[in-house]
């Protein structure tokens, strides 16, 4: 048999430390191609088989182009950090925090006299003769279990939407501050008559009017990076009017129910402005996840500490 003749090894890169040799020479190795490093005046050569240096020069070119696609994205992201959206900082627990709250108000009011809600109510002249306690108070107050049910299930849904854009603190601290402002604008549009009012619905539909405004003024000014189109009347018009046909679906009653469609409104307008600053700062966006957490546990603190007002 004739003897195998000796390779004939060709060098197809050159590196100043081994380990950048060395990585070269597993990729090739991946595809198949047998190679050998060699030092020589603190410089490593990597060889191949002459009959395939073409080919692997062709790979490692490939390869150290994907590299460098690869150390461009980041420091590219090393630069411009991607600012955490909302739905990061936060999960959906705030909603059964939510549930369990509203459900422990209820059942302290069910076993207390019926001067523990007429100490709470939203009434209007109390309310302009100074105790703005009531305004939040009011909130945890309901006339029966449907009624708790029902703002439990219609909050939880507009939380759910809202939390994605503001993060739980901003959700529910706005959800709080919409009831608040809400039952103050009705009270003082009822000057002059003794009106009461209880139910968490004025902070409900707040919440709604917290997404209409988000959504509104995003139509209007989207976000920094997206794509500038012609402002239509129609896209921006379209949130205010599901934010209102719902006002008007959920919001009204049947005629027969005692339902203050005045505060209904009135959460909602409130919401909407609120929604609608949010949206326009771009808060919620550049909020850190402490800050949120701090939100919501003010939005849970603000009625309890109503409640040790009105007490005291």
């Amino acid at each position: 048999m004739p003897a195998k003749s000796p390779l004939e090894l060709v060098q197809v890169s050159r590196h100043l430390r081994q380990d950048q040799a060395d990585e070269r020479g597993l990729v090739l190795l991946a595809l198949g191609f047998a190679n050998w490093i060699f030092s020589e005046d603190g410089v490593y050569g990597l060889y191949v088989d002459a009959r395939h240096a073409e080919a692997a020069t062709v790979e490692l070119e490939r390869f150290e182009s994907e590299r460098a696609a690869e150390l461009d994205q980041q420091r590219e992201a090393m630069q411009h950090p991607a600012v955490p959206s909302p739905n990061d900082k936060t999960g959906p627990f705030s909603l059964f925090v939510f549930t369990w709250a509203m459900c422990l108000f209820f059942a302290i009011q069910s076993y207390q006299s019926p001067r523990w809600t007429d100490l709470g109510a939203a009434n209007s002249d109390a309310i302009l003769r100074g105790e703005l306690w009531r305004t939040v108070t009011a909130l945890t107050l309901h006339a029966d279990a449907g009624h708790l049910f029902a703002n439990i299930a219609t909050g939880l849904i507009f939380a759910w939407a809202l939390l994605p854009l503001l993060g739980s603190g901003w959700t529910w601290i706005g959800f709080v501050l919409s009831g608040i402002a809400g039952n103050g604008l009705n009270a003082a549009l009822h000057q002059g008559g003794s009106h009461i009012s209880i139910g968490a619905s004025t902070a409900v539909f707040g919440g709604l009017g917290l997404l209409v405004g988000w959504q509104t003024i995003e139509a209007v000014f989207p976000a920094p990076g997206l794509t500038k189109r012609p402002r239509r009347w129609r896209e921006t018009l379209l949130p205010l009017a599901a934010g209102f046909a719902l006002l008007a679906y959920l919001g009204v009653g049947n005629g027969t129910d005692n339902v203050d469609i005045m505060a209904h409104g009135l959460g909602l307008l409130s919401g909407i402005l609120i929604g609608g600053l949010l949206a326009w700062t771009r808060l919620p966006e550049r909020t850190p996840p402490t800050l949120q957490k701090i939100l919501a546990a003010a939005a849970c603190a603000l009625p309890a500490l109503a409640w040790v007002w009105a007490m005291g």
